[in-house]
């Protein structure tokens, strides 16, 4: 990846949050004049259905936005989050789209990146729900089906998702580091980012290896990112230059 490196996720764009679109396409227009690379890591949007959402009125701003900042040279990268899964393409974007992990080198960093839901094994259910929607007979299902059908059914679960979360014990809907430990270990890497549970933390990992994870902050209030300068990482807040 060309540094300079930035990584956003968690952002859920949706018509229900018109504050958070004016902040992001902001955001977008400064990281125009960085360079570099964009890293965007999942859950962009709330919810995501694949054809004929790119014609909403919410999110054709945001396709010219990163068509602007691709035009400024900035490669963009998209990892699907638990929300935008089914997002393949953005017209006339240029979007290289990741699988769920990929590992990199940051000067002299190795590097895991990861939307994060894969980290929260104490949350069962999902994991089974997020096997069943990606499985190819139903996402060819939502290929087939009118947009507007398509839709309504996003809609639908994304309220019933809210309501499960609530009564759940959030202990339990937080990164497994046990896991993510494994992951690095297993990589030879020594930085995970993820998103996902909205924390905005840096955990440091014990062990006979010092590693780190970097967990995104939602932007509900005020977004988190990563930035890679070409020498050091640090998680900052969307104000931050």
């Amino acid at each position: 990846m060309t540094p300079p490196v930035t990584v956003v996720g968690d952002v859920h764009l949706s018509e229900r949050h018109p504050e958070v679109e004016r902040r992001f396409l902001a955001w977008l227009e400064r990281q125009g004049e960085r360079g570099g690379t964009l890293v965007l890591l999942g859950d962009i949007f709330d919810w995501w259905v694949g054809r004929g959402q790119e014609r909403e009125a919410q999110v054709q701003p945001v396709i010219e936005a990163l068509k602007r900042v691709a035009a400024r040279g900035v490669t963009l990268c998209f990892q699907p989050g638990n929300r935008d899964f089914l997002l393949r393409r953005l017209p006339g974007v240029p979007l290289t789209r990741w699988p769920d992990l990929v590992r990199t080198t940051w000067g002299g960093r190795r590097v895991l990146l990861t939307h994060g839901d894969l980290l929260v094994t104490g949350d069962p259910t999902y994991l089974r729900m997020r096997g069943l929607l990606r499985c190819p007979p139903i996402r060819g299902l939502f290929g087939v089906l009118p947009y507007g059908w398509v839709k309504a059914l996003a809609l639908a679960l994304r309220r019933t998702s809210g309501r499960a979360i609530q009564r759940k014990d959030l202990r339990l809907l937080d990164i497994d580091y046990g896991l993510a430990r494994h992951w690095l270990e297993a990589a030879e890497a020594d930085l995970l980012i993820a998103g996902h549970v909205h924390t905005g933390v840096h955990h440091r990992l014990p062990g006979p290896r010092t590693s780190d994870v970097l967990v995104l902050k939602d932007w509900g209030q005020e977004g988190g990112v990563v930035r890679f300068d070409g020498s050091g990482v640090a998680l900052v807040g969307e104000r931050a230059r």
